[in-house]
């Protein structure tokens, strides 16, 4: 099967980004992992994502500073946070620094399906 998009998981955990991995798959795209933001960087700098979904607590930078790196070295790369925290988090900050949505844990497909429809069509 064709994939019809490139993805990549950022998230120290992995049960979580076996969990992302199986769902993108099934939504037809290719995904890469990274276990650690050095790792997702290294991986943002040398090839092209439509998508990121990155920890919102990854050790050494975290999610919103990817975001930022993102933002600024490829603006056309959507990017989520994933979170297990249910507080809110500000809209307007969010949009900011680059982050176009949330994804809460525990993790559903119909959110992660509707995350990437949203964003990608």
């Amino acid at each position: 099967m064709e994939s019809y998009f490139n993805a990549l998981i950022i998230d120290d955990n992995f049960d979580v980004r076996a969990t992302f991995r199986k769902a993108l798959n099934r939504l037809g795209c290719t995904v890469k992992e990274a276990e650690n933001t050095e790792k997702g960087i290294s991986e943002l700098s040398t090839t092209y994502f439509n998508i990121v979904f990155a920890a919102l607590c990854v050790k050494n930078i975290g999610a919103r500073g990817i975001a930022r790196w993102v933002k600024s070295n490829s603006p056309s790369t959507k990017f989520f946070i994933i979170t297990s925290w249910k507080g809110q988090l500000e809209e307007h900050i969010l949009s900011v620094e680059g982050i176009h949505g949330v994804i809460h844990k525990p993790l559903l497909f119909t959110e992660i399906r509707d995350a990437l429809l949203e964003q990608l069509g």
